[in-house]
């Protein structure tokens, strides 16, 4: 406690904020608190899309475990790709662009309510597909164009925020831009697929929606916060993140996604072998990255090491593709593993690095001390034990039958208990007594 002069030349005693924040009541529930901060809204909105997409794969996977399918318009792992790429992440990602972006930009942020009915018919657009699956495909068509709109919209009033900055460097927030955009075209490519059953054109969502969208963002924001992060952190380490390793980055993972395009287009060893050639130096170059970036050092910091070790993801990622590519040129479809790589990817780097960001995000907007706590950080290593039952489905598939739904099973325990400690936060008035 210290004291402060007043105009009257008396004193008066002042609490630190520290002991404002322990003292401060925790205030009721509301609504109206969603309005206050973008990443409030937005941040909801993604707890109750990962929850929701989470639990019907579930359900789905039991069901056909049971010998008891639940009848759907479309083939579920169809939905599942879309849904569990758009059903959440995005509006995760729209949060921290909110918040974060206009930062970046040095301009004034949006107000909440504006963006609010945006979000909003984003989220009917992915409800509305979801329930619409057990009924027509003509519903998941509709509501993948409804979430397209919402995006659309959302994406103009960030576009903007980028036209206003007067900032010399905005590379990261451009580039998020631009990636965003790629990703908003997935939603007509979906509904279409959806509508007329073709497989082409799904996987052209899912192409669109992983490696033109998600992916790059994540390497974008990664490059740009992680070293800066880690900084602030540990002792002797600098944020190093040159602008050349933010274009490795973003080359790798979309040189990965398109060159499979060329292969269909193109057929050929060369194709195949540059494609190798990607993996394996993509998978390299993450590694190295993990460890100049400090992950070692990271492990005496839960938050922080939850952000690197959802990083690492990447690289196994990377590595996994390279054997199944090398199974590819060496004709040997036995050795396969299958989809393990894209779980490593979706399940282990988007994941954790979600579970990681997210929490810190949580956390320092809402008056906190920057850190994981114990169940956020078990939470974390049921996460990891999930993603490792997925990627051993593959590489062990007489024992898919049970780590399949075990894996998803996990997954939700994870996800569904974030859900629920996360979501009265954003109810509420940050315990700090400050705006946001």
């Amino acid at each position: 406690m210290s004291t402060t002069p007043t105009r009257n030349g008396e004193t008066k005693r002042v609490i630190p904020v520290a002991v404002q924040a322990n003292a401060a009541p925790p205030g009721r529930a509301s609504l109206r608190w969603l309005a206050v901060a973008p990443h409030r809204y937005f941040f909801f909105l993604g707890m109750l899309g990962l929850t929701t997409a989470s639990l019907w794969w579930l359900v789905q996977l039991w069901a056909r475990a049971l010998g008891a399918p639940v009848a759907l318009a479309l083939p579920p792992s169809w939905l599942h790709g879309w849904t569990m790429a758009n059903g959440f992440l995005p509006f995760f990602m729209f949060g921290f662009l909110f918040t974060a972006g206009p930062k970046w930009l040095n301009v004034v942020p949006p107000e909440t309510r504006t963006l609010m009915p945006s979000g909003a018919l984003a989220f009917a657009g992915f409800a509305l597909a979801l329930a619409g699956a057990h009924v027509g495909t003509a519903l998941v068509a509709a509501g993948a164009l409804a979430m397209a709109a919402g995006w659309a919209a959302l994406l103009w009033r960030f576009f903007r925020l980028v036209r206003a900055s007067r900032l010399d460097d905005q590379v990261h927030a451009r580039l998020v831009l631009a990636f965003f955009s790629l990703g908003a075209l997935a939603h007509p490519a979906f509904a279409w697929g959806a509508a007329q059953l073709s497989v082409a054109w799904v996987h052209t969502a899912e192409m669109l929606s992983i490696w033109l969208f998600i992916a790059p963002v994540y390497v974008t924001v990664a490059h740009r916060l992680i070293p800066f992060f880690t900084a602030s952190v540990v002792p002797f380490l600098d944020a190093w993140r040159p602008l050349w390793l933010l274009a490795a980055f973003v080359s790798i993972v979309i040189g990965h996604g398109l060159l499979p395009v060329a292969g269909v287009l193109l057929p050929s060893k060369s194709i195949q072998a540059l494609r190798l050639a990607v993996d394996v130096a993509g998978a390299a170059l993450l590694f190295f990255v993990a460890w100049r970036w400090g992950v070692v050092q990271s492990l005496r910091n839960r938050l922080l090491a939850m952000l690197h070790l959802g990083f690492v993801w990447l690289g196994i990622a990377f590595a996994l593709y390279a054997w199944n590519q090398a199974v590819v040129l060496l004709d040997a479809p036995a050795a396969s593993i299958g989809l393990a790589p894209l779980h490593a990817l979706t399940m282990g780097f988007f994941g954790t690095v979600l579970l990681a960001m997210v929490t810190r995000v949580t956390a320092g907007h809402g008056g906190r001390t920057l850190a994981a706590d114990h169940p956020t950080w078990v939470l974390f290593w049921v996460l990891q034990i999930a993603v490792l039952a997925r990627v051993l489905v593959d590489a062990a598939p007489a024992q898919g039958v049970w780590l399949t739904p075990a894996a998803i099973a996990l997954w939700c325990v994870v996800f569904v208990t974030w859900a629920a400690r996360s979501l009265p936060i954003y109810l509420k008035p940050r315990i700090d007594g400050r705006p946001g």
